[in-house]
């Protein structure tokens, strides 16, 4: 799969007008999908992304990604499923494990163990929604697109047996490090190539189509040299060209950013790059000059 795909990330923490206003200029800037996490104090984003299929017509939605530890994998089944109605077949699902962060502690399986259970239930649970309407009332017209999130390797197991695509949460080993609010740990490049073979490999036969997704802060600046430098003070386990390798961040002008995302995709077949910060707008040439280039 070379086929450049981009999604832009709405946050879910704010008025839902805003993010439906934001979702329809991501569609005239040319993005393919629009994502909104879920995570408390946030808005729900099945909910949020219902009202951006009313006012949207070509985009796709996703929630990005969907804390399975939440939910009960039947009835989410089933919203998925109502979503997907109500878009036209313009759903995309993603599904994590979750972390148990402190207002959500209470709600979510108590290990790693049993979390990533709930995962494999939910992931067979919405793909049998889409073969066998069950509970749902015969909204399996289409299939929407699968992809896992995750870090760990029973995870990328999961995503090449039962998906079609995976999405980079984190590469292990993960360091234990302290980073200030709004920022999270960024895998190095050489341990996401080595990961993301190990993927292909599970996936065997189907990796030629199997999406690799990632979502990445963007950071436009013509001074990359400078902002290396800040992001290493802050991720002190990474040197300044790590930091610019990382898959999980993109920093640069709009030729470098695109020029980036080209060389990921040939390098390391990350086909998926979902952007958050700037506005469409702003962004809206990075995707026009990162889908010029072969």
């Amino acid at each position: 799969m070379n086929k450049l795909r981009f999604g832009y990330a709405l946050s879910p923490f704010g008025a839902a007008e805003d993010a439906v206003d934001l979702a329809v200029r991501a569609e005239l800037a040319g993005f393919d999908a629009v994502t909104i996490a879920d995570l408390p104090r946030g808005l729900s984003p099945l909910l949020t992304l219902t009202a951006v299929a009313q006012h949207t017509s070509t985009i796709t939605l996703s929630p990005f990604v969907i804390n399975t530890g939440l939910w009960n994998p039947a009835t989410i089944g089933r919203d998925l499923a109502t979503l997907h109605r109500i878009s036209g077949g313009r759903l995309d699902v993603a599904l994590g494990s979750g972390i148990p962060q402190p207002l959500v502690a209470e709600l979510v399986p108590p290990t790693r163990d049993l979390r990533f259970e709930r995962l494999v239930e939910t992931v067979r649970a919405v793909k049998a929604t889409f073969e066998d309407a069950g509970i749902t009332p015969g909204y399996g017209d289409t299939v929407p697109r699968m992809l896992v999130a995750g870090a760990s390797e029973r995870v990328l197991r999961l995503a090449a047996e039962e998906t079609g695509g995976f999405i980079i949460a984190a590469v292990p080993p993960v360091p234990k490090v302290s980073l200030p609010p709004g920022h999270m740990v960024l895998p190095e490049r050489d341990a996401t190539a080595a990961y993301l073979d190990r993927l292909r490999g599970y996936a065997g036969d189907g990796a030629d189509d199997f999406e690799i997704g990632v979502g990445a802060p963007v950071t436009l600046t013509h001074d990359l040299e400078a902002k290396a430098k800040e992001l290493a003070e802050i991720h002190s386990y990474l040197e300044p060209r790590q930091v610019l390798a990382s898959p999980k961040l993109l920093v640069g002008d709009i030729d470098s950013l695109a020029a980036q995302i080209v060389e990921r995709r040939d390098s390391l077949g990350i086909t998926y790059t979902v952007m958050r910060g700037p506005t469409p707008e702003e962004l809206a040439p990075v995707l026009a000059a990162a889908r010029a280039q072969r």
